[in-house]
């Protein structure tokens, strides 16, 4: 990923003295003698761009200049950017502008997945692990450049004078260290985490230190900002209970999928050679074991002699790709297609339109943004129970069936109802609808992030939020026109 000039990147590297200082965020200047032998420090380079400073690898940066402006600095301090991430900070900044200047950490400079995107100036990134990634190998190397590297974003929150931070998560001796210093020095710190209950399955000695330090994190803490209720929960364990929490979930971008025209999924059904006029269950991630897939295939395998007019459409690529295809079962193998990877965001709304049921039959899922684009395309929806997005998005029943993990007769049998009657199924994506409006008005990230600036006592109590663009009530498309103003049919 190509890093724009504006994007500042941190990159100074150093040993603290001792470990004390290392502790308090305390590193001594280095002071690099001239050519001439003489004892004062060398003059910086001069900066790569009036605002944006770049930082040379042995030398002390000149910080960069205060805003005068009234407006409270918020940091953001994340392990690497993502298109979710990057439009919620966009959000943020878009619709906090006048009452809060926005600052995007990342910790690394590239995440799990081969995401291809921008760092927008609007969202003021600073990268603190240029070329780094968070699937890098720990090793007690890393663990001791995390600790450096926590250093230095303390310092920048100190010179840019960070009135709150938001952390994402505590995964690391780094984010130890941040989580430390803000308790020490006072400064508002919400962690943001899309923990789950259900994932909390660790026993023995494990569960002792993960209780032991994860209650000392909670304590530490302002207040947290889980996904949804499921991470609520999951924090109670360890005296979440006492602190207030206010959602921050990730969600995907609602316009694109709203403007989303019956011309833009006639391309993408001609572009995966999806055969015309069928109808398709589906689903939408990576194929790796802990979304069990697997289990999907066989449901389908068992119920698509009853139903012969519906194929499976699988959005994703992985590891267990080859393994997955050679699963299906040579008589239904034109019942199937396979996009791999899809790294355009408008051709994967694109692809939600070409069905109606949407499927997760994940063995543990955090969250699951892919929850809310199905629901946002107006898709039945079909969940394992552990699902944490699936929790806010998915009632049994209403606009779809939830199943115990791993069950393929259960899974089989929530394709059976949802396919059963046209008149009903209709329902429950109009449903889909319906949940996700009123999600999107009790867990809405820029409103979480209001609630905890107001908890700090640095803005005022916001009013209920209106979603924006609104939430339609029609599976109709719009027209290309209706599209630029999200109008017309899909709003009727």
């Amino acid at each position: 990923m190509a890093t724009p000039p504006f994007v500042r990147r941190e990159a100074i590297r150093g040993r603290p003295t001792f470990w004390l200082a290392a502790f308090q965020g305390i590193k001594p200047r280095r002071l690099e003698r001239s050519k001439s032998g003489g004892g004062a420090p060398s003059k910086l380079p001069p900066a790569a761009n009036s605002r944006w400073r770049m930082r040379d690898r042995r030398r002390q940066p000149e910080a960069v200049p205060m805003s005068n402006s009234s407006k409270r600095t918020l940091a953001i301090i994340a392990n690497a950017p993502s298109p979710y991430r990057i439009a919620q900070h966009l959000r943020i900044a878009d619709e906090m502008g006048e009452q809060v200047e926005l600052w995007s950490i990342f910790l690394n400079e590239h995440n799990w997945q081969p995401w291809s995107h921008a760092l927008p100036e609007k969202i003021r990134p600073v990268v603190f692990g240029p070329g780094e990634s968070v699937g890098r190998k720990k090793n007690l190397a890393a663990v001791w450049s995390d600790w450096r590297k926590a250093g230095r974003v303390i310092r920048w929150l100190k010179e840019h004078r960070v009135e709150a931070a938001v952390t994402t998560g505590c995964n690391s001796v780094g984010l130890m260290r941040i989580i430390a210093w803000c308790r020490r020095n006072g400064l508002p710190n919400y962690m943001f985490a899309d923990s789950n209950v259900y994932g909390d399955r660790v026993t023995g000695w494990r569960r002792w230190v993960k209780r032991h330090y994860l209650s000392w994190v909670v304590r530490s803490l302002s207040g947290l900002m889980p996904c949804g209720e499921y991470g609520r929960r999951y924090f109670e364990a360890y005296g979440g209970a006492a602190k207030p929490s206010f959602f921050m979930p990730h969600e995907p971008d609602y316009r694109r999928i709203f403007e989303t025209t019956d011309d833009d999924r006639d391309r993408a059904e001609t572009k995966f050679q999806l055969q015309k006029g069928r109808r398709r269950f589906i689903y939408s991630g990576r194929l790796a074991a802990v979304k069990r897939v697997d289990t999907l295939i066989d449901a389908f395998a068992k119920i698509a002699g009853d139903r012969p007019d519906w194929d499976l459409l699988i959005v994703g690529g992985g590891p267990l790709e080859a393994e997955l295809k050679s699963r299906v079962p040579a008589a239904l193998l034109n019942r199937f297609a396979w996009t791999g990877f899809i790294d355009d965001p408008y051709e994967l709304a694109a692809l939600y339109t070409c069905g109606e049921v949407f499927i997760l039959p994940s063995s543990y899922e955090p969250w699951a943004v892919v929850v809310c684009e199905a629901a946002a395309a107006g898709l039945a929806i079909i969940a394992s129970q552990v699902v944490g997005a699936a929790g806010e998005l998915c009632r049994d029943g209403v606009n779809g069936r939830a199943f115990p993990p791993g069950s393929v007769d259960a899974l089989a049998d929530a394709l059976l109802e949802m396919s059963a009657d046209d008149d009903r199924l209709h329902e429950y994506r109009l449903a889909s609808l319906r949940v996700l409006d009123d999600w999107r008005r009790r867990g809405d990230p820029v409103q979480g992030v209001r609630l905890a600036l107001a908890d700090a006592n640095l803005l005022p109590s916001p009013p209920p939020v209106q979603p924006h663009p609104a939430t339609p009530t029609s599976l109709d498309r719009p027209t290309r026109d209706e599209s630029a103003s999200v109008g017309g049919a899909l709003h009727r």
